[in-house]
């Protein structure tokens, strides 16, 4: 960078603009380029670029396994994690001689940083990538950038930090925030540090996907109950600083199978800053969402068109969703148009209500409720569902009279999909009684499909056999 440029870079570590926590190395100043040693201020910066290397975590310890995501990248991502820190609006650090102010621009749809009051050159100068700050980018670098972003938007969360580690041109194009639009993390052990480590790039993440995320190992000598308390909501703090970074802009967020690390809070959390959200799951086996958190996620996130929030089965608590609970998600929500409940507590007043407060609904899904009889499905359809279009009844008993009565009611019906297993009728269902009946119930059902209008929108889905 010139050495008239009299503007601030911007931190990018704890300590200064022009240090790189990975290469451990400070940015040579103007004397140091001249073959002067280095000045007071680089040698500090180099005192504490080993500092935070000798910070590092060990790898070994019980925040992953070999082969977790939290893992990939680990010889630079933990250590940003552990020492970078945004900066404060208005605390630019002092300036070393001969550094200069950087914008960021895009060329070919990469971004690319430029220098103000800087002649001819181009810089790059972005947070946690190797180099120095003055740098000239030819053509070809930039279209080599412009080629990799096209192709990193495509691709998952463990590639992309792994892309990171290849070189520093594919390491500037993998942490720029408009690659990481969508996040998916599933099948694997995480720590709440990885994931606000993540935040550092996900100011434009639009799309998160949390499932069958995984506390640490349980260690040798810890019991079950210490264990299972140091790892409820674990995760949280984590997810607190993604939905912190992408605000506004986060339009989906699915949180799955992620029992004790991630509790109903979550979604208080979303309704605090992603007041955009669009469309939501939550689905939990150990912390069902209650009214409580419903009101609150209602309250701050009004646009919601989709929400599937049925408990997972078995549940811990199975009465935790109940009616009170259909009745908030209608008083909140009245322009809901998918709808995912369930659970032992649902019952026909709630049903009822529901109905009559979303009358917009085109896709409801049942699971686990009580029987749907003829009476249940007339008290429900007298209220409301006028314009669905799909009913999906999962692990729900059904006659075959409320089916009728559904399909004669919604006329804009195109699909009714009914996945029954025994066990969703007998208590004892490997008895050859509870067999015997079961099979009856099916063939009733599977009779339906002869009739018009039947034959094309009625799926039927049986599990555990007749």
């Amino acid at each position: 960078c010139p050495r008239r440029a009299s503007s601030r870079a911007k931190a990018v570590s704890q300590s200064s603009g022009c240090y790189d926590s990975d290469s451990a190395e400070p940015c040579p100043t103007d004397d140091a380029a001249d073959g002067h040693p280095y000045s007071a201020r680089g040698s500090g910066l180099r005192r504490q670029a080993i500092q935070n290397w000798h910070r590092r975590p060990y790898r070994n310890s019980t925040e992953g396994e070999e082969g977790d995501v939290s893992d990939v990248g680990s010889r630079t991502t933990e250590s940003e994690a552990e020492g970078w820190e945004p900066e404060a609006p208005g605390s630019a650090a002092p300036r070393a001689p001969g550094s200069c102010r950087l914008t960021v621009a895009t060329d070919a749809g990469c971004p690319v940083a430029r220098p103000e009051g800087a002649g001819g050159k181009v810089c790059r100068l972005e947070r946690g990538s190797p180099g120095h700050c003055s740098e000239v980018i030819s053509p070809e670098i930039l279209k080599m950038r412009a080629a990799l972003f096209c192709i990193f938007t495509y691709l998952d969360t463990k590639t992309l930090l792994r892309a990171a580690e290849v070189c520093k041109d594919w390491k500037f194009v993998a942490r720029h925030p408009a690659v990481w639009t969508r996040v998916l993390l599933e099948n694997a052990r995480v720590s709440s540090k990885f994931l606000a480590m993540l935040s550092q790039w996900c100011t434009q993440m639009h799309s998160l996907t949390l499932q069958n995320l995984k506390p640490r190992q349980r260690g040798k000598k810890e019991s079950k109950e210490d264990y299972m308390k140091s790892t409820r909501g674990c995760l949280e703090a984590g997810l607190e600083s993604l939905l912190k970074a992408t605000g506004s802009n986060l339009l989906i967020l699915r949180i799955s199978h992620c029992p004790n690390v991630l509790t109903d809070r979550s979604l208080w959390l979303a309704s605090c800053y992603c007041r955009a959200l669009q469309a939501v799951t939550y689905r939990s086996s150990t912390d069902p969402v209650g009214h409580e958190v419903i009101w609150a996620l209602g309250a701050g996130c009004r646009d919601i068109i989709s929400l599937q929030v049925a408990p997972l089965h078995p549940c811990q608590q199975p009465t935790r969703f109940s009616n009170r609970c259909l009745q908030m998600i209608g008083r909140c929500w009245p322009h809901l148009r998918a709808l995912g409940v369930g659970g032992a507590g649902c019952g026909v007043q709630g049903l009822a209500s529901l109905a009559r407060n979303c009358m917009r609904l085109q896709v409801l899904e049942l699971d686990h409720v009580a029987e749907i009889n003829q009476e249940v499905a007339a008290e429900v359809c007298r209220e409301g569902l006028k314009g669905l279009e799909m009913l999906v009844l999962t692990s729900t008993p059904v006659t075959p009279k409320a089916l009728l009565h559904f399909n004669s009611v919604c006329r804009n019906l195109k699909s009714i999909v009914v996945q029954v297993g025994i066990v969703d009728y007998f208590k004892e269902p490997h008895s050859p009684e509870a067999r015997k009946m079961f099979e009856e119930m099916v063939n009733k059902l599977q009779a339906l499909r002869k009739r018009p209008g039947f034959s094309k929108i009625l799926h039927i889905k049986v599990e555990g056999g007749c």
